[in-house]
């Protein structure tokens, strides 16, 4: 089924959340990677952000010919404010527990907010997003057996990440109000509202994470319970005028000469011209063995 003209602009909005928050988290393995504790940590890091990075690309790539944009436009062709991850994803983690409870936090909403395109009549969608799942399965197997080798410190400051960087989670999610009577839902993209995914997520919070912070239930609940932040931009998740900062921002979209040259559609590398016939002169001082 194809969707109404009209939810167009909402259903690409949405889709950018989530291929925007693969890529962000894509990156924060991938700058994060050196502070693993063992060959394993380094070589499930690397295997996690690619997948990440290709489910972005997969939906980048999907998203350019349904909705006729131009060649690489969403990678290449927006700035820092106009991302639509999750705020929380903004803080570098402040150590090995903030980062691994940042990574469970990202990588639950993300699935749980995928999956309620996973059984939606846009069969392209719906496809991309159970794939998704089936890897996003093994993700989290990963961040379960890091959560269960914390020491009492890190449990901890586990906890302190899940007290500041939860309700950032949640908003993400949105409103009831905004959810249940989302365009989306009632046509069939959707089958299952963002609110329901927001109270699975906060399920897989109590019953995950919070038993390796310290944090009560009482605690999650009264997090759960705060106000939506105001001025929220609906499309993007986050809040009106947020961007991702600077440097996160130069990690995903380099803009040194180098880089430029290397990411140029290949329309235009392939009139570059070069001079194949010229003759290497010798580096005279090169020793030779």
């Amino acid at each position: 089924m194809q969707p109404d003209e009209k939810i167009k602009p909402l259903l690409q909005a949405e889709l950018l959340c989530i291929a925007d928050s693969n890529w962000i988290l894509g990156h924060w393995y991938i700058n994060c990677m050196l502070n693993g504790r063992e060959l394993t940590d380094f070589t499930s890091m690397a295997g996690i952000a690619e997948e990440k990075l290709g489910h972005t690309r997969a939906l980048f790539r999907f998203m350019e010919e349904y909705f006729e944009l131009p060649e690489f436009q969403l990678e290449f062709g927006r700035d820092a404010g106009q991302i639509h991850s999750p705020e929380f994803l903004d803080l570098p983690p402040e150590n090995w527990a903030d980062f691994i409870s940042s990574l469970f936090l990202a990588d639950l909403a993300l699935w749980r907010f995928s999956a309620t395109f996973m059984e939606g009549n846009f069969a392209p969608v719906a496809n991309l997003t159970r794939r998704f799942g089936e890897e996003c399965y093994f993700h989290q197997l990963c961040i379960d057996g890091w959560m269960k080798n914390f020491s009492a410190t890190e449990k901890t400051e586990a906890g302190l990440a899940l007290m500041k960087r939860l309700p950032q989670a949640l908003a993400w999610f949105g409103s009831e109000q905004q959810s249940s009577a989302e365009s989306l839902l009632e046509q069939g993209l959707r089958t299952e509202s963002v609110w329901s995914a927001r109270s699975k997520f906060l399920d897989d919070v109590a019953g995950k994470l919070a038993p390796h912070t310290g944090i009560s239930s009482a605690e999650l609940d009264g997090i759960a319970a705060q106000a939506l932040p105001e001025n929220r931009d609906p499309l993007s998740r986050r809040q009106q005028g947020s961007k991702i900062p600077a440097g996160l921002w130069e990690s995903v979209i380099p803009t040194s000469e180098a880089a430029q040259i290397a990411r140029r559609p290949l329309a235009v590398s392939v009139k570059d011209n070069i001079d194949l016939s010229g003759t290497i002169k010798k580096d005279e001082t090169e020793p030779v063995f």
